[in-house]
């Protein structure tokens, strides 16, 4: 993590920190420094190790292997009694037979702390929580907001140098949750405690923090401000995951010029040294409408819908791509109108997929007339034999393949030629671009629909339409 702030200090430092459940990685090598009195979130989608990373932290469960350190110190073995971090759950474990004011001291009576320290201290964290009065009332009484509120008083109270947050805002409506997203950044700035906090939620993530870290599949995408990430993205998946975008296939032939559904946008980022292939995105809110003919591209107005702040509108271009816009002036439904975007405000990305199509190595077993068995990944499938593209490969040739990414087909689990698991779906103006993994096999999928991340599914290869590129090595008896 960048240190914007010269007179703060680490406070947390992993190391190449890993976690494994039942032989699977739920942490894989991350590398993460946390500044003391910073307001840090980790997020996410369910399953990208969020959660490990705080019960590591707060030493409920042990690295597989990396390291932990508190304030420079190794704590990998230490328990949690001896760490001085506290953790607020989404579910906030308050004692049911004691009221307000001794939830919030039984850390401090755990302590044999005296009696009138108590007082004074709870005191000030009722004030602190805004929970001045509320002194002798059940918790049992209480609503979702100020039972949260009872937990992080409960937690702060002991003076942790660190305060860990599992999604504690999920169980609460959507209005509160807002408010305590205020209310958490106020405590935060007032107890002057690092706070690091776990949520999905974009919007929570974009209101408290000092410092965001996007996490998926049990690596770490992006750390930035929240400006960084919304701004600059390092990658589709942050771009998708983090608010609305246009994410758009791109060329890059020199710098500071995209071409992307056959139109050039003039840009202010320079070519990547390694690749011509990019992703672009554009923020709806930052398309200009202007009259058809006017921008730089022109669609029809497919849908409009008032938003309160803004008008959403979606956008249909000759290409057969869907554009989002917000905007505070509206378009009618099938009116043709012209898209604008200020150079500023298009952000290049290196792509997810090295590629734009599958690359895969395939064993010829056997030709006949003309067609031939080729094994990939353990699996035959026939091809269409035809020699003069095929590099006049033999039985027992290995060929270099390339499948674009519409001739591999999601199916059911089960129900293709082998199973694999969905690690990335990202709309991109157009289709669903996909990566799933096979035991060490990467696969780039385009497809209409969508499917959930995280899920095993089926995929099946049209091997047939799949084209040779090169002889990778002779037969054996040539060598």
């Amino acid at each position: 993590m960048t240190n914007n702030n010269p007179s703060s200090k680490p406070l947390v430092r992993l190391e190449n920190l890993c976690k494994s459940f039942d032989g699977e990685d739920v942490l894989k090598n991350i590398n993460l420094t946390i500044d003391d009195k910073a307001f840090v979130t980790l997020l996410g989608p369910s399953g990208c190790g969020k959660t490990t990373i705080l019960r590591l932290i707060g030493g409920f469960e042990t690295p597989s292997s990396g390291a932990v350190y508190f304030d420079d110190e190794f704590i990998n073995d230490t328990p949690p009694h001896k760490r001085a971090i506290n953790t607020v759950f989404q579910r906030y474990a308050l004692f049911p037979h004691l009221n307000v004011f001794e939830n919030v001291a039984f850390g401090l009576r755990i302590k044999k702390t005296p009696e009138k320290e108590i007082w004074e201290q709870v005191k000030r964290m009722l004030a602190l929580v805004d929970l001045k009065g509320y002194e002798k009332r059940p918790v049992s009484k209480l609503s979702g907001g100020q039972q949260q509120r009872v937990a992080i008083a409960r937690a702060l109270v002991n003076m942790p140098h660190l305060l860990l947050l599992d999604e504690p805002l999920g169980a609460l409506d959507l209005k509160l949750r807002k408010d305590m997203q205020l209310e958490l950044k106020r405590m935060q700035q007032q107890a002057k405690i690092t706070f690091l906090y776990v949520t999905h939620d974009q919007e929570e993530a974009l209101t408290m923090s000092d410092v965001i870290v996007v996490m998926k599949s049990g690596t770490i995408q992006q750390i930035g401000s929240p400006h960084d990430i919304y701004n600059e993205p390092a990658n589709a998946f942050v771009a998708d995951f983090i608010g609305e975008s246009n994410i758009v296939d791109a060329e890059m032939y020199q710098s500071f010029i995209a071409q992307a559904c056959g139109v050039v946008f003039p840009c202010v980022d320079a070519r990547f040294e390694d690749t011509e292939l990019v992703d672009m995105v554009i923020r709806p809110e930052d398309i200009e409408v202007l009259p058809a003919g006017q921008g730089l591209i022109d669609g029809v107005v497919e849908a409009a819908v008032f938003k309160g702040v803004h008008y959403e509108m979606t956008i249909h271009t000759a290409d057969n791509s869907y554009w989002l816009i917000h905007s505070t002036h509206s378009a009618k439904v099938g009116e043709t109108i012209g898209m604008y975007v200020a150079p500023e405000n298009i952000h290049i990305m290196r792509r997810m997929f090295p590629t734009s199509d599958n690359r895969l190595t395939g064993v010829i077993k056997w030709i006949e007339n003309e067609e031939c068995g080729v094994v990939v990944n353990d699996i035959e499938y026939v091809w269409a034999y035809e020699e003069e593209k095929f590099f006049s490969a033999k039985e027992g040739d290995s060929v270099l393949f390339s499948l674009s990414p519409r001739d591999i087909t999601v199916l059911a689990a089960d129900d293709g030629d082998f199973n694999a698991y969905m690690d990335s779906v990202i709309y991109k103006i157009s289709r669903y671009e996909m990566i799933a993994y096979a035991d060490e096999n990467r696969y780039l999928i385009h497809a209409e629909y969508d499917e959930q991340v995280g899920t095993t599914v089926g995929i099946r290869l049209r091997m047939e339409k799949a084209i040779p590129l090169r002889r990778i090595e002779a037969r054996e008896e040539e060598k």
